[in-house]
């Protein structure tokens, strides 16, 4: 889910019973660094927006 959204396959990212909680900032974290590794992004600069986003709302920077 967390991947979808971040390539723009939906709007938004909660899971089923708020389960995306389940998963401190990190989390998220490294699987944004690997998907950018792995070049498995459509399109890198959305994620990257949706992404600093994500952190910033999230207790980030």
């Amino acid at each position: 889910m967390f991947l979808a959204w971040l390539n723009g396959h939906q709007d938004h990212f909660t899971m089923p019973a708020g389960m995306q909680s389940a998963r401190g900032i990190l989390h998220y974290c490294d699987v944004f660094r690997l998907t950018d590794q792995a070049n498995v992004l459509d399109h890198p600069e959305l994620a990257l927006l949706r992404m600093e986003n994500f952190v910033a709302v999230n207790g980030g920077r």
